[in-house]
């Protein structure tokens, strides 16, 4: 890390809310990163450690009129611009990477056993997306056979009724909306 690297992370924690966010400027495959290590536990409302302050400096919700194909910039992105107004152009890609998530792995087998549940074929599987500064829950349907004879018939294209399903099922009050998910006809990766 160079002297710029570390004045933009200082510009960037003293005039913004990121303080208490882990940021890093780190180097891979020779691009520039602005890394924030997301606290898994402190974004997830199934955490006894949830922060909602915490959560909504790194993940910026949706406008509920907004239109889907519009994405709002990630936290990182708006700082970066901030920063560049004073430093003048800055070559800073921007990533999510997770820390403290190992209470998901609960959270991951309650789904996995629900889903296999209703289906046997069907599994579940939490992953994460740099891009992005949430977990997400994966629901693999085991094929177009599942999807079109099972799931389609049932739930239509939205999986959003199919996730609730999961919910009422594993109970404890867990909210799988806390993460990012995809539905998808698939069948899951052996890890």
């Amino acid at each position: 890390m160079n002297r710029l690297d570390k004045a933009v992370l200082s510009y960037i924690t003293t005039t913004s809310n990121l303080n208490d966010v882990d940021l890093r400027v780190e180097e891979h495959h020779g691009d520039k990163y602005l890394v924030a290590y997301v606290d898994v536990e402190k974004i997830d409302k199934n955490s006894p450690k949830y922060d909602q302050s915490y959560r909504e400096k790194l993940i910026r919700e949706r406008k509920v009129n907004q239109p889907t194909f519009v994405v709002p910039r990630s936290s990182l992105e708006l700082r970066l611009s901030d920063a560049e107004k004073f430093f003048g152009q800055l070559k800073y890609k921007t990533a999510f990477l997770p820390k403290n998530y190992e209470f998901l792995n609960d959270i991951e087998k309650k789904v996995q056993d629900a889903v296999k549940q209703i289906n046997p074929e069907f599994d579940a599987g939490m992953s994460w997306d740099s891009d992005y500064p949430k977990p997400i829950l994966s629901i693999y349907l085991g094929g177009f056979k599942n999807y079109d004879g099972w799931f389609k018939p049932k739930y239509g294209h939205s999986g959003s009724d199919f996730i609730e399903d999961i919910e009422k099922m594993i109970g404890n009050n867990t909210s799988l909306n806390q993460y990012k998910w995809s539905i998808t006809n698939g069948k899951k990766k052996a890890d």
